[in-house]
């Protein structure tokens, strides 16, 4: 990406930020953690925070431990100094249990993904049960549901009236999409926005942001004309060098420059 294409995106964003900012958080993805190692967890979100980051996600599996010390282990996060953003897990894995644990620990939201199809009534019933415990439930996509011409996402949004988006827009790009355009449909529905890059056809080829085949500039337009103000999301840890903590502070510096936050 060239530094003009930077500036041109940075300044088509902000014609309209006026309206509303995104804020800028971090998935835990970046870094090494065996789950149920919290301390180490703890230690990733204080590295965020020094990196300009405001808040962050991270796997279920590296907080499922504490969910029988919540109120300890919700003040030890919140010394960390960033906001919890929420808790990705399969579908298989979306329970009451998870949902009110992650709610207990201060969460904002819980973020589900599927290998396969489902279908808007079974994702809106598991967005009802999300509900009662004090949390979004927000639904994140991989490549497939914004193959041809963001079919299954925009069925998905269609068909369902209380699920919220974790729309992955590296994911949505490397798939053939455009994640733009769904941004401009549907932002009211989006919490959050992961971004992330690829060389290649594959997830194996992801390369941190500016260096892979595809930018964000009609990304932060479309924030930009809508006043968006979810979260943008940096999300290291594929392809060839896994849980790319080296990454993080060039892709905040990328983001502040782009999208003007």
């Amino acid at each position: 990406m060239t530094r003009r294409q930077l500036v041109l995106g940075a300044a088509a964003a902000a014609l309209a930020y006026g309206k509303g900012k995104p804020t800028v958080g971090c998935q835990a993805n970046g870094f090494v953690l065996k789950a149920g190692d919290f301390p180490a967890l703890l230690e990733a979100v204080r590295h965020m925070k020094v990196l300009g980051y405001a808040g962050f996600e991270c796997n279920v599996r590296f907080v499922r431990d504490q969910f029988a010390q919540a109120a300890q282990a919700r003040r030890e996060i919140q010394g960390a100094g960033l906001e919890f953003l929420g808790g990705h897990m399969s579908i298989q894995d979306a329970t009451p249990e998870a949902f009110r644990g992650l709610a207990s620990l201060g969460a904002h939201w819980a973020v589900v993904s599927s290998s396969g199809p489902w279908r808007g009534p079974d994702l809106d019933a598991l967005a009802k049960t999300c509900s009662s415990e004090g949390l979004k439930f927000a639904y994140h996509n991989h490549n497939p549901e914004f193959a041809n011409g963001n079919a299954v996402i925009e069925e998905l949004a269609a068909s369902t009236k209380l699920v919220s988006f974790l729309m992955d827009a590296g994911h949505g790009y490397l798939g053939g999409g455009n994640p733009a355009e769904f941004m401009r449909r549907h932002s009211e529905r989006i919490v959050g926005c992961h971004i992330k890059t690829f060389k290649g056809k594959t997830a194996q080829g992801q390369v941190p942001l500016g260096q892979g085949d595809f930018g964000f500039e009609k990304l932060a337009a479309a924030i930009g004309e809508t006043g968006w103000q979810g979260w943008l999301i940096d999300e290291e840890g594929g392809g060839p060098v896994p849980a790319n903590t080296a990454a993080l502070g060039p892709d905040r510096e990328y983001i502040r420059r782009l999208f003007g936050v």
